[in-house]
């Protein structure tokens, strides 16, 4: 995937199209999918919590939006498509950095 064809992701634009609930033993959880393209391969993975009922409230999604925003921490979120990826804010990846520092 080439940088270019992603756009910048404001996860505070989380909702429903961007996320899946799911049923797993007996509790309900909020997924948040995204693709972790930090490492040298990308990597499927997803932000989740418990949620009360059986579909999402507003205040789940601002719950969810944090986790989000704090598992980003320094890396940039972008978006192609319908998918969300995690991202250096500069394009590389970690192993790409590491290699260059060596």
């Amino acid at each position: 995937m080439d940088l270019n064809d992603m756009k910048p992701f404001n996860p505070a634009d989380i909702d429903e199209t961007l996320t899946r609930v799911v049923v797993h033993g007996a509790k309900t959880h909020l997924l948040f999918p995204y693709v972790d393209g930090l490492g040298a391969e990308p990597r499927y993975h997803s932000i989740g919590m418990v949620i009360a009922g059986s579909s999402a409230t507003i205040q789940d999604f601002q719950e969810l939006t944090l986790r989000v925003q704090k598992a980003g921490g320094g890396a940039a979120w972008r978006i192609v498509f319908n998918t969300p990826w995690l991202v250096a804010p500069s394009g590389e990846t970690r192993s790409a950095e590491r290699t260059r520092r060596s």
